[in-house]
């Protein structure tokens, strides 16, 4: 079973008492110059793969889950997706309205995934049927009924993992109350954890140091299993720090051969800006302690990744990649081409927390 454990739920609701049953998006009240360049170009990647059916000139949350669904049916390299959700911002215990950007509520995803799952299940082809959208669900521990939330999250089966992007959403990881933590590890709930630079949302931008991977020591310490997205990588990196040595100590500390508590994504590793830190990545981290994912839409282009100039790509892998229209089999083709293992796609149902019947 081929995974993607990064996916993100996007949309384009405005109204943010309807979160239930839209995907609350408004980063304009709090926008930063980078994102507003980079969603203007998300928006035009996505309408650019032809599923603005009302040619609106933008994609629409219903359109945007449909695309996700043609893109896991026609697949040729994964079998089930992972979709994000996102809790909001809190302060004083209530949702701090200006700052959440992204809202994408734990209610709405599992909705829209067992909606999905049903519209699979109708497939005609048994490969197609036997395909799966899972929860990736999101409980800030900042929000008032955080434990309430957690606790219907854990009750849904479809639910095999918790978001978190600590500086968009101001976690402060190491000091989340204990009780959260041992509800997590109690009920084997991996925390997908956003680790290094953070530059989607205008509070990621404004709260990097939430971001450290150091921070992630309490959960790990309480028991509960770790994700960290993007192998700590810099996105750019002839600004941001590379401290991926230090963060592969900390799994060295962390990791046996017999248990892996502290795992890495491969997410948005095929950014042209990662380049240069691909085959540092492939060198320091072991496949054994990595899942893989897209963090899809961040764009997956294929022509940066030149034959012969990085990681010994060849002309014919190359060719392969330009002709991959699908962008969840073009990422996989991506990092296949530089040198990582296919094992990583497999590693994802040694720590997500699975139904105990599932495909094979």
């Amino acid at each position: 079973m081929r995974i993607d454990i990064h996916c993100h739920a996007i949309g384009k609701g405005t109204d943010i008492t309807k979160i239930d049953t839209e995907v609350y998006f408004n980063a304009e009240d709090n926008q930063h110059w980078f994102t507003r360049i980079l969603y203007n170009v998300l928006e035009e990647d996505l309408t650019g793969m032809g599923r603005d059916s009302d040619r609106d000139g933008m994609i629409s949350t219903d359109e945007y889950f449909k695309l996700l669904y043609r893109l896991l049916v026609s697949s040729e390299e994964i079998d089930c997706v992972v979709l994000l959700a996102l809790d909001a911002v809190y302060k004083d215990d209530t949702v701090d309205v200006i700052k959440t950007d992204l809202w994408v509520s734990n209610k709405f995803l599992a909705n829209k995934v067992r909606a999905l799952n049903n519209l699979l299940q109708g497939e005609s082809d048994l490969k197609e049927r036997n395909k799966k959208f899972y929860l990736g669900a999101s409980v800030n521990p900042n929000n008032p009924r955080a434990m309430q939330e957690l606790e219907g999250v854990i009750s849904n089966p479809d639910a095999v993992l918790i978001k978190w992007i600590p500086s968009a959403q101001h976690i402060d990881v190491q000091n989340v109350k204990d009780d959260f933590y041992r509800v997590l590890s109690a009920h084997n709930m991996p925390l997908l954890c956003h680790v290094g630079p953070e530059y989607s949302f205008p509070e990621g931008i404004r709260n990097k140091n939430k971001d450290d991977f150091r921070r992630l020591r309490k959960p790990l310490d309480l028991g509960v299993k770790v994700i960290a997205a993007h192998c700590a990588s810099p996105v750019f990196p002839l600004i941001d720090p590379n401290v991926m040595a230090d963060f592969h100590s900390l799994m060295e500390e962390y990791n046996t051969d017999d248990d892996v508590r502290l795992w890495a994504d491969t997410s948005a590793l095929s950014l042209s800006t990662r380049l240069p830190v691909i085959s540092e990545i492939i060198n320091t981290f072991p496949a054994k302690w990595l899942v893989h994912g897209t963090d899809f839409p961040i764009p997956i282009d294929g022509w940066p990744h030149l034959p012969l100039v990085t990681r010994n790509i060849t002309p014919k892998e190359y060719l392969t990649i330009l002709k991959t229209k699908n962008p969840f089999d073009r990422d996989v083709k991506i990092k296949r081409a530089h040198g990582f293992s296919d094992a990583i796609l497999e590693n994802a149902k040694k720590v997500l927390r699975l139904p105990s019947i599932s495909i094979s």
